[in-house]
């Protein structure tokens, strides 16, 4: 079997330099990404930007929803869930343009098993009774395999999270399993015999019936995977060994945990090792091993460092395919363009001949000259209107291509506006780690500030591009119902460190009840903008007051801070376009592009911001909207 799975490898790598730019070129790459995705996660990448590359090149969509199907896959390996839910999405929905139940299926199951491991268990559910109701209709046996583990992987997943689900039946989990044991042992599927076979050994081990004989099997399967290059499931293995040694305070859990280590940088799934290597640095640093924890504590910083590297290099490349998208789209405008040109000037030429013909009608026909002349008066004065409506047509679209470019460029100036401050927060946080002079307790305090800072990044990130990608096509105001209270509570958790760090008091007095009518990533912006400046120009120990007015069908929300004041000459022009020497206003100079970006936002929701200083001391920024209309 080792022989032929490598005979197999071989044969599509062989076929694959011989077919270039082609859809079968796509296939095969993505069918090599399939073979080395649980062997050398590195290799499976490079295939997988080939086969995507490529697929895009030739316009192959269904090659091209193939790609990012294993794309999702990797990133999941990579411990990147957001970059691995945008790219099965992405492939889900190229699946239901094509209309490829297969497609759909399979990908329905990568989600539901996404959704699992992040412990949203209605969406997973929802996902994989989906892909098992099509599984059934399809009656494949290679995708019933797959579904049938995941079914009971899932059913497992709830047991360790000491929950009931209502969607996984405990009996059909055990029978999906034998199922897909018999099915692989049938189809002669060694990747899908090794795990079933460990998930069965795990069902003896953890059912405590037979845990010896569990134990024993496992440890087979482990050596097997790993003697014919399945290095993903040798290192699956291995951390349920290591797991269940370690659970039973049995010494050789050590031996299984770096087992782990070594074969998970050794198939390049090193951030799916980060919490063992973190386990086994504190364990040889406990025991004054300072030799073994040195090792660790490099391999830990080495895997922090290429885990950095690689989020940075798939979140650059989502936004790079992205843009491509945005590019087709601007070249589309720009072909529509031309062909009206070419429409115009071909109407040019079709008078010019028509005029021609006329006038040597007029010649040799005089006799027809009152009718020839009648005619050609009511042709001109057609052409003309037609002529007209088109030129009309174009100014407005040249008008609508202005406004999208300036709302555009405003998009990308929101991005780097909120994207800065938590970034910096990052960089500065990577930059004490790298001294290497802290104490453990303080490397994972900064390890939990650097999660807590990469997750409000991300989340903000993921909202944003989400809005964006609604509007690239033009700005269209949609508003919905916004509950200002829980938008604020939000928005305070990312400036969380800072309130902290200063020792500021924030009285939050607006009702739980108050909804305002508005675009909710506009003025969700607006408040991260706001609540900034005033946290930022706030002394230490100081009070923020946020507030709500309610009148005449109107909102008022507003924020006081206890700070030096804005400028009385800059506060006229506050939200306005201004030069550097009008950009003045606070210690620490003005509110710059964001604060004119709320305004235009304020204006684009029908509403209005404003800023006043306060009697004492300090300034408060408020902004009135429209409140929502009770169902």
């Amino acid at each position: 079997m080792l022989y032929a799975q490598k005979t197999t490898v071989g044969q599509l790598q062989a076929a694959a330099a011989q077919t270039t730019d082609s859809a079968r070129y796509v296939d095969l790459m993505n069918q090599l990404a399939g073979w080395f995705q649980h062997r050398q996660l590195d290799s499976c990448f490079l295939y997988l930007c080939k086969a995507r590359e490529t697929a895009q090149r030739k316009g192959y969509t269904r090659g091209e929803a193939a790609a990012y199907r294993g794309l999702g896959s990797y990133y999941a390996y990579r411990d990147n869930s957001y970059l691995s839910f945008r790219f099965y999405i992405d492939a889900l929905n190229l699946y239901r343009e094509l209309g490829d139940s297969a497609g759909i299926c399979q990908t329905s199951m990568h989600l539901g098993v996404y959704y699992q491991y992040e412990k949203q268990y209605q969406e997973a559910g929802e996902y994989m009774k989906h892909a098992m109701d099509l599984g059934r209709r399809l009656k494949n046996d290679t995708i019933l395999m797959a579904l049938q583990a995941n079914y009971y992987f899932m059913y497992v997943s709830d047991l360790r999270a000491e929950r009931s689900s209502d969607l996984v039946d405990k009996k059909r989990a055990y029978r999906a399993l034998d199922a897909a044991r018999h099915m692989a042992t049938r189809a002669g599927d060694e990747r899908l015999l090794l795990y079933t076979g460990m998930l069965q050994a795990q069902e003896l081990i953890y059912g405590k019936i037979a845990a010896t004989e569990g134990l024993t099997k496992l440890i087979d399967l482990v050596e097997d995977a790993e003697r014919k290059g399945y290095i993903y499931h040798a290192m699956y293995g291995s951390s349920h060994l290591a797991y269940n040694k370690a659970h039973s305070h049995q010494a050789d859990s050590l031996i299984f945990q770096r087992q782990m280590v070594r074969l998970a940088l050794q198939g390049g799934y090193r951030e799916l090792a980060l919490p063992v290597v973190s386990k086994l640095y504190a364990w040889y640093d406990s025991h004054n091993q300072s030799d073994s924890a040195q090792l660790y504590g490099t391999i830990m910083l080495d895997i922090l460092e290429k885990e950095e590297q690689s989020k940075t290099q798939g979140e650059l490349d989502y936004i790079d395919y992205y843009m491509q998208e945005k590019k087709l789209r601007a070249l589309q405008l720009q072909h529509d363009y031309q062909q009206q040109l070419l429409d115009k000037k071909a109407m040019e030429s079709r008078n010019r001949y028509a005029i021609i013909i006329f006038l040597t009608v007029m010649l040799v026909l005089t006799v027809l000259l009152l009718t020839d002349v009648n005619r050609s008066h009511r042709r001109s004065r057609l052409n003309a209107s037609q002529l007209g409506e088109k030129n009309r047509e174009i100014s407005e679209k040249n008008a609508l291509l202005r406004t999208n470019d300036d709302f555009k460029n405003k998009l990308i100036s929101l991005i780097a506006h909120d994207f800065r401050v938590p970034l910096n927060h990052i960089i500065d946080i990577t930059d004490l780690l790298k001294d290497q002079s802290l104490t453990y307790e303080e490397a994972t305090t900064l390890f939990r500030k650097l999660e807590t800072k990469s997750q409000h990044t991300l989340h903000i990130f993921d909202s944003i591009l989400r809005w964006i990608r609604s509007q690239l096509s033009g700005f269209v105001y949609t508003p919905v119902v916004c509950i200002p209270a829980t938008m604020i509570q939000e928005a305070l958790e990312i400036l969380r460190d800072n309130c902290t760090e200063k020792q500021l008091k924030i009285y939050l007095d607006i009702p739980e009840g108050l909804k305002l009518l508005a675009d909710r990533e506009m003025l969700q912006f607006v408040h991260r903008n706001l609540l900034h400046n005033a946290v930022k120009f706030s002394p230490p120990e100081g009070t923020l007051h946020i507030t709500a007015i309610v009148k005449e069908g109107h909102a008022t929300i507003s924020i006081s801070d206890e700070g030096k004041g804005v400028d009385p000459e800059m506060l006229l022009n506050l939200f306005e376009y201004r030069n550097k020497e009008k950009d003045r206003g606070r210690t620490n100079g003005g509110a710059g592009l964001a604060l004119i970006i709320c305004k235009d936002f304020m204006d684009k929701m029908d509403g209005t911001i404003q800023a006043v200083n306060n009697p004492e001391n300090g300034s408060t920024f408020s902004y009135t909207l429209p409140l929502a209309k009770e169902a």
